[in-house]
């Protein structure tokens, strides 16, 4: 079972059986089949504090991950099996997903959901280098 967490500022139009329906697809493809996972959509405000906070880096960004556990320890955590393990926090800035779908012609919702692509990556593992 995927469980996915999904927090959204009630100010935002988003598709969120789209959002929870891609994490879960994107997961699957993955072969994740047991996991859960917090998606939060913010502001330019909320998101510029997180990426100032917890990486040291200054302005605003689109898109941030914080990993839960590092990749080799997800099964070393005990759970009862009812409780799928948690991967961890991808937060997605909705105005830089507004400007970046603006730019390249896109809809908010499909670049939300690029970004959540993006993001779940990190969690698994995956880095830019």
């Amino acid at each position: 079972m995927i469980q996915v967490n999904l927090f959204v500022g009630s100010r935002y139009p988003i598709d969120r059986k789209k959002i929870r329906c891609r994490a879960k697809d994107f997961l699957h493809s993955h072969d994740i089949e047991h996991a859960q996972i917090d998606i939060s959509i913010v502001g330019k405000r909320k998101i510029r504090e997180l990426n100032e906070s917890k990486l040291k880096h200054s302005g605003t960004t689109d898109v941030l991950s914080f990993p839960q556990h590092e990749k080799k320890q997800l099964d070393d955590f005990p759970l009862p099996s009812s409780i799928p393990p948690h991967l961890g926090d991808v937060v997605i800035s909705f105005p830089e997903a507004v400007g970046t779908a603006r730019r390249y012609g896109k809809l908010v919702d499909d670049q939300i959901c690029f970004y959540l692509e993006h993001g779940i990556m990190h969690l698994l593992g995956y880095h830019h280098e």
